[in-house]
């Protein structure tokens, strides 16, 4: 999933990959299932909640009624 105009840190695209691992593409997550999928791949809790929000920010992951999804 690229997208030029917000481009991603080495730990943004980390965390990405991470949620991705443990989703489909048409699949809703909570919010703390993505912070979960974070944590368990080495984040600390605080970070993996900052990495979260940027990666909303960016538009690689929307809120959706039913939770969390990729976007793409």
């Amino acid at each position: 999933m690229q997208n030029s105009s917000t481009p991603l840190t080495p730990s943004q695209e980390a965390a990405l990959g991470l949620i991705m691992q443990g989703v489909d593409d048409d699949e809703t997550i909570t919010h703390d299932t993505a912070v979960d999928f974070l944590t368990a791949g080495g984040f600390e809790r605080p970070e993996a909640e900052d990495l979260l929000e940027q990666l909303m920010l960016k538009g690689y992951l929307y809120e959706a009624t039913d939770g969390l999804r990729l976007t793409g």
